[in-house]
C-alpha cells in the first residue's frame, strides 16, 4: 500500500472488497478495525471509531464532514501546538505527521 493514498481511496478498496467477498464484508461488518488491518495493513488509533453499514432498498446512509467547530479532542491537538496541517480538509484531527488513523 502506498502511504500517499487519500483516505477515498483506502474507503473505495474496502467497498470494493466487501463487494467481492462475502466473508470479508460480514467481517468489516463485525469487526470493521480488524477487517481494516487485514485488508489494508493499517492499525486505527484506539480513539478512532469505525463503523460500517449496509445500504438496503428501503434505507440509505449520508455521512457528513464534521461541523466547522473543534471537538475537544481536536481542540487538545491544537492547544499541543500541533501545526494546521495536522487537521484534513474537514477540520478533524488527521495528523499525517504524527501516524495519524489512515496511514500505515
Amino acid at each position: 500500500m502506498s502511504a500517499s493514498r487519500t483516505q477515498e481511496e483506502l474507503r473505495a478498496e474496502l467497498i470494493a472488497k466487501a463487494a467481492a467477498d462475502d466473508g470479508f464484508r460480514a467481517k468489516l461488518v463485525e469487526d470493521p478495525k480488524a477487517a481494516i488491518k487485514e485488508a489494508l495493513g493499517l492499525d486505527l488509533s484506539d480513539s478512532v471509531s469505525v463503523q460500517v453499514h449496509e445500504d438496503s432498498g428501503l434505507s440509505t446512509h449520508l455521512v457528513l464532514p464534521p461541523s466547522a467547530g473543534l471537538t475537544d479532542a481536536e481542540l487538545q491537538v491544537v492547544a499541543a501546538g500541533h501545526p494546521a496541517e495536522d487537521f484534513d480538509i474537514y477540520g478533524s484531527p488527521y495528523m499525517h505527521k504524527h501516524g495519524g488513523p489512515w496511514h500505515a
